[in-house]
């Protein structure tokens, strides 16, 4: 399935219901300019109406996630991967990229404004992690490092690839390579 272009800051609406935007709010570690995004949701019928730009939708699902991920309480987790998988199913539809095909390496300044900061720190740890290791990390190892679930590691190999920041061999183990020199990354925090 293509997926929609967008220009870059376009919001799009994500719905959640009261309950869900309370467990959001209260559980997680967003900053205070998501949370008062979050309180100030438009109602529309049973639901609350939240425009965000799809570096928000990527940011939101990795606190979603990570707080799932260590929740206790099944119930809650349940909610918060019903609203991860909505975080999810955006990220998958809607692109704000200029191109649909996978750009070259560049050799120059630092492309930063081509993924987000979390983005970065996963670009980051690949490199890294392959200079130190001598191979491409598993998602596994992404997993461990990042505290996330198995789920969430996926998504944001499947993101970076689709961004054309690195290439992969879908069923071969090992197989991440970036398409950035070092340059280009963000320090590992």
């Amino acid at each position: 399935m293509a997926r929609k272009r967008i220009k870059p800051g376009t919001r799009i609406a994500l719905m959640l219901s009261p309950l869900e935007r309370d467990l959001i709010v209260e559980r997680t570690l967003i900053d205070p300019e998501m949370e008062e995004q979050l309180r100030c949701a438009q109602p529309s019928g049973s639901k609350l109406v939240i425009a965000l730009t799809l570096d928000d939708v990527d940011d939101l699902a990795g606190h979603v996630a990570a707080e799932a991920n260590h929740c206790d309480d099944e119930r809650i987790r349940r909610s918060l991967d019903a609203v991860y998988d909505r975080l999810a199913k955006l990220e998958a539809e809607y692109t704000d990229e200029e191109s649909a095909s996978k750009p070259a390496v560049r050799a120059g300044p630092p492309i930063q404004a081509r993924f987000t900061a979390k983005q970065g720190q996963y670009l980051a740890f690949i490199y890294y992690y392959s200079k130190i290791h001598g191979r491409p990390p598993a998602e596994a190892d992404l997993q461990r490092y990042f505290r996330v679930s198995p789920p969430v590691v996926h998504q944001m190999i499947l993101t970076l690839e689709a961004r054309g920041l690195i290439e992969r061999s879908p069923g071969q183990a090992r197989s991440i390579h970036l398409r950035l020199s070092r340059g280009e990354l963000p320090d590992l925090e």
